[in-house]
């Protein structure tokens, strides 16, 4: 079964690379169970996650990934992995 990835809506370059690797992209408003939610924090406020409160799989959790300065490489590593780098 395919990650289901949340994008904010001016990643689009990114959400193609994820789906041309098989992962399932959603936007910002979606209303299922997402495995991570991608934003840039240069360009948001993150004001959209807020959309996500019911649909987080509170087991597992969602990861939130910012994807400034990342390359696909390293988000789909983020992603697969469920490790992210020090917030430190």
């Amino acid at each position: 079964m395919p990650k289901v990835v949340a994008i904010q809506s001016n990643l689009e370059h990114v959400a193609r690379e994820l789906e041309a690797r098989g992962y399932e992209v959603v936007k910002e408003n979606y209303e299922g169970y997402v495995d991570a939610i991608l934003y840039n924090s240069d360009s948001s406020k993150l004001s959209y996650l807020s959309n996500f409160d019911n649909v987080i799989d509170m087991d597992k959790g969602a990861m939130l990934i910012n994807t400034k300065d990342k390359e696909i490489d390293q988000i789909i590593f983020t992603i697969e992995r469920r490790i992210y780098e020090s917030l430190f």
